[in-house]
């Protein structure tokens, strides 16, 4: 539902999700204001009706914005560490293959680096911009083709290409994980409910009575803000290769300078 941000700039997003918010609230309620005194009655007693729906469905609509906010982030913190966990694997492989003899060692070795190449100049990129990466799969049916073409010929050879193969599938098993979770994201039914929720409790907020008219838009404007901050902070998670605030790819960067020298 709100996948347009990610073509936007961070600042542009946060500024549209709130900045809506809080024109619809402060227009309800310059619109509400004439009404709320034939729906609900005179004084004393004007806000209660409201405060009952207001603080009972306030209380649930939190919960589930806090929830859902938490289980966002967590996701995010997830694919990042996915992120760390297949350069690792990338690392630690490339060190092994190091110990096979020529020329399979710099056949296996110049694999890793471009898939290496692949994975920060096309599937990052790719990733951002909400498509579907290119290539890096077939660089990894080369790299496996070349792994279990090596015929061992001593006994220390066997031990480093079975601790070889062993690696290799830590780290395609590592690749299918950060794949599976750049394709995350919130049901669109939750989303629908976040919205509903959203617009009931603005529209409680404009039915609120208070004496003065610039303290129920500031009161309201306030409410709007946090309501529309939360929205946009789940939906810049919501699939955390994606956009600006995405997950970085640093520990890649790291492992390509550090270990393979590049």
């Amino acid at each position: 539902m709100f996948t347009w941000i990610y073509s936007l700039p961070t600042w542009a997003g946060f500024v549209i999700i709130t900045g809506v918010s809080v024109l619809l609230v402060c227009a309800g309620i310059l619109a509400a204001r004439p009404l709320v005194h034939k729906l609900f009655g005179p004084e004393p007693g004007r806000n209660e009706q409201v405060t009952m729906v207001l603080t009972v469905g306030g209380v649930f609509y939190g919960l589930l914005l806090g929830l859902v906010a938490a289980a966002t982030y967590q996701s995010f913190d997830d694919a990042q560490n996915l992120v760390a966990d297949e350069a690792a694997a990338v690392g630690t492989l490339y060190r092994e293959v190091s110990a096979y003899p020529e020329p399979q060692r710099d056949v296996l070795r110049q694999d890793l680096v471009d898939y290496t190449d692949n994975l920060l100049d096309v599937a990052f990129p790719a990733l951002r911009d909400g498509q579907d990466p290119p290539g890096g799969t077939a660089l990894v049916t080369r790299f496996q083709d070349h792994l279990l073409a090596f015929q061992p010929q001593t006994r220390a050879q066997e031990i480093v290409h079975q601790a070889a193969i062993a690696q290799f599938a830590q780290f395609d098993e590592q690749r299918r994980h950060r794949i599976n979770a750049s394709a995350g994201g919130l049901p669109n039914v939750l989303w629908y409910v976040i919205v509903l929720g959203a617009v009931v409790n603005v529209i409680l907020v404009c039915l609120f009575s208070l004496s003065g008219r610039g303290a129920h838009l500031l009161l309201g404007g306030l409410f709007a803000f946090f309501l529309g901050t939360m929205i946009f902070l789940i939906a810049a998670m919501d699939y955390p290769f994606r956009g600006d605030l995405s997950v970085s790819p640093d520990p890649v960067v790291t492992m390509y300078h550090n270990v393979m020298g590049k």
